[in-house]
């Protein structure tokens, strides 16, 4: 493609995702100050359109861009915004709190991202299934009363609130958690209930009951695992697009099938280097082929083990969306490091 070409399909797709409504040449002709005369612009529109980076909805309306122009934009023509400290600081504050766990990072992460760009945000989950425990560690809240918090080797962290048994103090009940954690680290927390407790030394067997029902509330997280966190679906209500009622029921009912967003962010990503960016028809998933969904990684200690998503119409804010994507992701994968 030309220089001219390119410019002329830059301009028009910035003019529509700001306007939504199709762009004529004599639009780009008069806002942009482009060098060129209108006729000239609806000439390389129609070769655009022939080429098959427009569509015209209409025969006495403008333009609007194809999913393949939508493509050679993000992949060619975008210009992507400088990252501010303002951003980042944002983010950072966001991922703050005297005690953190890996539900808290979803559901806090989704929740921002949304706000951010004000679309629906998806967040998927480390897999429970797959972690192994890595660390028990007590925590006094008051008297008679402790945090258990249990930590795997991905980094997820679960706790709960548990009064501390009568028989025990709060430093005997710490030594049992260290000796738990020793004879127990790097063993798959979906089989820890058919672990059995020996060998352990006799103090800790002495507190068999104690440790089964550790087993027994670690066996749960399998079986009440919830992965996908969707937060501001209705926030998909704000574009013209979709005030076709059918529209917004295919992508709301999309949104509400976790295992089929789960499977289409998973298949999207290929590698944890770079933003993913699925256009319309391209996605797998034809109740959100009117969308866009824009999927960024993010890790814990160097593995992927999920990822923070957009989902929004064509003509979404590309470059604002993936910006805000790849600082998010870095900052979660930062703050998941030291949870």
């Amino acid at each position: 493609m030309d220089a001219r070409k390119r410019r002329i399909l830059g301009t028009l797709i910035d003019d529509y995702i700001a306007s939504a409504e199709p762009v004529g040449s004599r639009t780009l002709a008069k806002k942009y100050g482009l060098g060129i005369s209108s006729a000239t612009i609806r000439n390389e529109m129609a070769d655009l359109e022939e080429l098959g980076f427009l569509e015209q909805p209409h025969t006495s309306a403008g333009r609007v861009p194809s999913d393949r122009g939508y493509r050679y934009y993000v992949d060619e023509l975008m210009q992507r915004p400088m990252v501010t400290h303002d951003i980042v600081h944002r983010v950072r504050l966001a991922f703050q709190a005297p005690v953190r766990e890996i539900a808290w990072f979803i559901h806090q992460t989704a929740r921002m991202v949304s706000d951010m760009t004000a679309y629906p945000s998806v967040v998927v989950g480390p897999p429970v299934s797959d972690a192994r425990l890595g660390e028990i560690r007590v925590m006094q809240l008051q008297p008679g009363t402790l945090l258990l918090v249990v930590s795997t080797d991905s980094g997820m962290v679960e706790n709960r609130a548990v009064s501390l048994p009568e028989e025990l103090s709060f430093e005997e009940l710490g030594w049992l958690a260290k000796e738990f954690s020793r004879e127990f680290r790097g063993i798959p927390i979906n089989e820890l209930k058919d672990r059995i407790l020996d060998p352990l030394s006799s103090d800790v067997e002495r507190y068999h009951g104690l440790w089964e029902t550790l087993l027994a509330w670690m066996s749960e997280w399998r079986l009440s695992e919830d992965r996908v966190t969707l937060a501001g679906p209705l926030n998909i209500l704000k574009y013209p697009e979709f005030r076709d009622v059918s529209k917004v029921q295919r992508v709301l009912g999309f949104l509400e099938r976790d295992d089929a967003v789960e499977q289409l962010l998973h298949n999207t990503v290929q590698d944890s280097e770079h933003i993913h960016v699925i256009i319309g028809q391209e996605s797998t998933v034809d109740a959100i082929w009117d969308c866009s969904v824009v999927t960024a990684t993010y890790q814990v200690r160097g593995q992927v083990v999920g990822q923070v998503s957009v989902i929004g119409p064509k003509r979404m804010q590309y470059a604002h969306v993936m910006t805000t994507l790849e600082i998010v992701s870095e900052e979660l994968s930062r703050a998941l490091k030291w949870a």
